[in-house]
């Protein structure tokens, strides 16, 4: 009865933490179903432990990731201490827009290893909140805070930021601490008999820990490293000039790198001298139209 005892306050964490912040992020498709899912799902823990069925294992479909992060995207809004600003605010459509090219971009050079391109696209949800922070999510959700933001100097830098999380993510990291936890914990579709199909975001354990790995433990050295200089080629690509991710990091230093964003990634020092070591990091001159466009559209930040 461990693992029932396990299972199931961890599906009730996902409650009290979680499907507040769902529905808001979901536009309330759940509606008053989401708690009573939720529970369900907590009773078949427990009765799915006593049977043995936990042994079993099974995969996850587009459908169930795109779910999967949609819910740690919530939890992670709510971690940050902020809130997600509206789709129609001017900066979060301006973030989307760069996000949408970035992406768009680094599909071009998508390798058979790769996860597929998101069910629903990519969606680029800004957080206001003082943290310099930037999370790339499964399911194609990218969150960044307006700390991020208002510590870039210019429209590549931003770029640069959401290149990275966007690499996380179509590199599979953002899937694969998950992937592993449900091996080992042998969650099947059993815990979810009884649900609706909208709700196959596999709450509670998974769901936790996936907040849990993108905000606090981090890819591994050499996963964020493969990231870095997938962005760089990405920028590249795009337009946006691929020394600005070594820029970013090389300005942020001391008390400035501390937490956040720096607190599950190596060294600032070690990232830019691997960015130089991969390739070209000359800097280029940044149009002054994109240069006035970042100033106007940043300005309500200030």
């Amino acid at each position: 009865m461990r693992r029932a005892w396990l299972v199931a306050p961890l599906a009730g964490a996902c409650i009290a933490v979680g499907c507040a912040s769902l529905n808001d992020l979901s536009g309330g498709a759940l509606g008053d179903r989401a708690a009573e899912n939720v529970r369900k799902v907590g009773e078949n823990a427990v009765d799915s432990a006593a049977r043995g069925d936990l042994g079993k294992s099974a995969t996850f479909s587009m459908e169930q990731e795109f779910h999967l992060g949609k819910t740690i995207a919530a939890n992670v809004v709510a971690r940050l201490g902020g809130r997600a600003l509206p789709p129609e605010h001017e900066v979060a459509r301006y973030v989307r827009n760069i996000g949408t090219a970035v992406a768009l971009a680094a599909a071009e050079q998508r390798v058979e290893s790769d996860r597929p391109y998101p069910l629903n696209g990519y969606r680029f949800l800004l957080v206001d909140s003082l943290q310099i922070n930037a999370v790339g999510m499964p399911g194609g959700f990218v969150a960044v805070t307006t700390g991020a933001l208002r510590a870039a100097r210019s429209e590549d830098e931003v770029a640069a930021i959401l290149a990275h999380e966007v690499a996380h993510v179509q590199r599979g990291h953002a899937m694969r601490p998950v992937e592993r936890a449900r091996e080992q914990e042998h969650l099947t579709e059993t815990l979810l008999a009884g649900t609706d199909d909208v709700v196959h975001a596999f709450f509670g354990k998974v769901v936790t820990l996936g907040a849990d790995f993108v905000l606090d433990k981090g890819f591994g050295k050499a996963d964020e490293l493969e990231a870095d200089a997938f962005a760089a080629r990405v920028l590249e690509g795009v337009g946006y000039d691929r020394a600005a991710l070594a820029r970013f990091l090389g300005r942020l230093e001391g008390k400035s790198a501390q937490g956040g964003f720096f607190s599950r990634h190596p060294p600032a020092a070690d990232r830019v001298a691997a960015l130089r070591d991969g390739g070209r990091v000359v800097v280029s001159s940044i149009p002054s139209q994109r240069a006035s466009r970042f100033e106007a559209r940043l300005r309500p930040l200030q």
